[in-house]
């Protein structure tokens, strides 16, 4: 059976930024990226700086707090950690979004690990379990509530355990009880998720994991697509994901002057680059610069995207958002816009031709299956596509722009629900889109 860990260290940022900076050691002192408090030591704490505040926050909470400002989010530049992390197992993932790092089968106990880790961190949240996803769910639950205030205690639970040492927080969560620990989380711990995603499961009234754990994928693939299954396994600690081993940071970065831009030019680049290797990017990340601080807009998915059109739709979207939240302030002028491409992973780029095997004319072709014949024509074949991903997947356009004609032509537009399928009414034929004969 494995074990997966994930440690969300508290001061671990603090002390690696004040050993690399000319930062005074007596004052209470804190990390902020963007404006946003990422990690704060033990002084800073105890005068009620929080990780998640802002700077003013911070300011006003402790008036004598030293702020350190970083370029840098990630969790890479704690090497001192990440070394003696990586002695101890090959599965050590870092995780960007939150600043934490997963660890799976490391050959020490945890009492071990924490003690080689000792004078590096000022508070550790551990959660072990065997699901991934639970995991860091936990470990960022624990952590809200110790921001609170709240008194963590050591105790048995029906779930597992929680032990508490000197300077860490241990969740341990049983094999099999996954599903009883998570029943009371919020959905916004669904972190695999997007924020839309999970706006849309509030507003379908689910607000627990409970809510969400007698439901089946299928009544919530008209919804939210794909993400069904991703959202069903999570709640119910089903999830078989494993930790990645430890690797070189992955990132592609295009930064597009605004006076010259030719957006196009920088995503076809990265495109190729995709292509030549079969990746693809799961998150991007659009940040527009200017005489203002950075606004940054996101997206994830839950396929990785390769093609010029899927990363061009996305990227003008979020460069769009950025525009319209800036349209109320004419003094505001951007000059740069920097796109990040970030969780890349491998890509299989198939062909799927939902009209193959059809025989007869173009409007009711036959699909031979065996000894029976069963008549299928191209509205039943969309019919099921707009069943499965909604009907705002579809866009029915008329073939004369002057005026409605009876003659129509169904197009499938460009969206990422959509990206593992060809058109179906085209396939290509010698390099060129070509009607099916």
């Amino acid at each position: 059976m494995r074990d997966v860990y994930y440690f969300k260290f508290i001061g671990a940022r603090t002390r690696q930024e004040k050993a690399d900076s000319a930062a005074h050691s007596r004052f209470p002192t804190a990390v902020a990226f963007q404006d946003i408090i990422l990690d704060c030591d033990e002084k800073a704490f105890k005068e009620g700086v929080r990780p998640g505040d802002t700077v003013r926050q911070a300011q006003l909470a402790s008036p004598s707090c030293q702020i350190i400002i970083t370029s840098d989010k990630s969790p890479y530049v704690l090497t001192s950690v990440i070394d003696v992390l990586s002695s101890v197992t090959l599965f050590v993932e870092l995780d960007e979004r939150d600043c934490g790092v997963f660890l799976q089968d490391p050959d020490k106990p945890l009492t071990e690990v924490l003690s080689l880790l000792d004078g590096m961190f000022d508070m550790a949240i551990v959660t072990k379990s065997r699901s991934k996803f639970l995991t860091k769910c936990s470990s960022i639950w624990v952590s809200q509530k110790v921001f609170k205030g709240h008194k963590i205690l050591s105790s048995k639970k029906s779930w597992g355990r929680i032990e508490v040492g000197n300077n860490y927080i241990l969740v341990d969560v049983e094999q099999g009880k996954e599903k009883t620990f998570l029943a009371n989380m919020p959905l916004a711990l669904l972190w695999p998720l997007p924020p839309d995603v999970i706006s849309i499961l509030y507003s379908l009234g689910f607000k627990t994991f409970k809510d969400l754990q007698q439901i089946s994928p299928s009544q919530l693939t008209y919804q939210i697509g794909d993400w069904a299954h991703t959202v069903i396994n999570c709640v119910n600690g089903e999830d078989i994901s494993l930790v990645n081993p430890l690797t070189a940071k992955l990132c592609i970065e295009k930064i597009v002057e605004l006076e010259n831009m030719d957006l196009d030019k920088a995503l076809k680049e990265v495109a190729e680059e995709f292509a030549q290797n079969g990746l693809g990017a799961k998150h991007i990340t659009v940040t527009l610069a200017g005489d203002f601080p950075p606004v940054v807009r996101e997206k994830k998915s839950i396929r990785p995207l390769y093609s010029f059109e899927s990363l061009k739709s996305v990227v003008s979207n979020l460069i769009q958002e950025v525009a319209n939240d800036l349209g109320n302030f004419s003094f505001r002028k951007p000059s740069t816009v920097s796109i990040f491409f970030r969780d890349i992973e491998q890509v299989s780029v198939r062909q799927m031709f939902l009209m193959e095997h059809f025989t007869g004319n173009r409007e009711n072709r036959r699909l031979d299956l065996g000894n029976s014949e069963a008549s299928v024509s191209l509205e039943s074949v969309l019919s099921d596509i707009e069943k499965k991903y909604g009907e705002s997947v579809l866009a029915w356009g008329w073939e004369c722009e002057q005026k409605q004609s009876d003659v129509f032509r169904p197009e499938i537009l460009r969206r990422e629900k959509m990206l593992s399928f060809w058109d179906p009414t085209r396939f290509r034929e010698g390099g060129e889109f070509t009607c099916p004969r």
